[in-house]
């Protein structure tokens, strides 16, 4: 028998592990397997799901106050930003888990602090960029229920979905991942 990535070929057979994504072309499973790693994420660790409250506040700001779309493009495209952030964040907490072993180390801290930070800093970006718009469009017009900036509205909504849909998609656990938290003296 031989290994050939997720594929096993024994006796001139072809095994598939990930049947429903083998049949897929490379980019198309590529991108699945992107979506499992997104709604994990979205699923399992708090300060996504906490971003996605705060995404969900910013989008029903923007329905009422319907700035322009270039604010809109622009607080959409620091919004995901911050999601990324978020993800990396994930990503580089997972692998410093498995390269430590789930035991304290302090390269292992400082790694998982600095990726920490990263996100701090985009957040913080972020934020001072809302506080920038809610100011700049003093005074304020509620134009929740008419066609004032339309193309806004429907990016807004749009975003609103996207990030929805990830954060109810079923999610299904294949492994279980404990991982160390702080006052955790004993590691798993």
């Amino acid at each position: 028998m031989i290994k050939i990535g997720a594929i096993d070929v024994h006796e001139g057979e072809v095994n598939h592990h990930d049947s429903e994504l083998q049949a897929v072309q490379p980019f198309a499973r590529a991108v699945a397997y992107s979506l499992q790693g997104v709604v994990y994420a979205f699923h399992t660790e708090q300060n996504v799901k906490r971003d996605v409250w705060l995404f969900t506040v910013l989008c029903a700001v923007e329905l009422v106050l319907r700035p322009p779309l270039r604010d809109v493009a622009l607080t959409m495209f620091v919004a995901m930003c911050v999601f990324a952030a978020e993800l990396f964040n994930t990503a580089i907490e997972l692998a410093v888990d498995i390269a430590s072993q789930w035991q304290h180390h302090v390269v292992a801290g400082a790694a998982k602090d600095v990726a920490s930070g990263a996100v701090t800093c985009v957040s913080l970006g972020a934020i001072a960029l809302a506080i920038w718009l809610v100011v700049s469009l003093w005074p304020w017009h509620f134009w929740l229920f008419t066609g004032h900036h339309p193309a806004g509205a429907g990016m807004v909504a749009a975003g609103l979905i996207v990030v929805w849909a990830f954060r109810c998609w079923p999610y299904r656990q294949q492994t279980v991942i404990k991982r160390r938290r702080k006052g955790d003296e004993h590691g798993v």
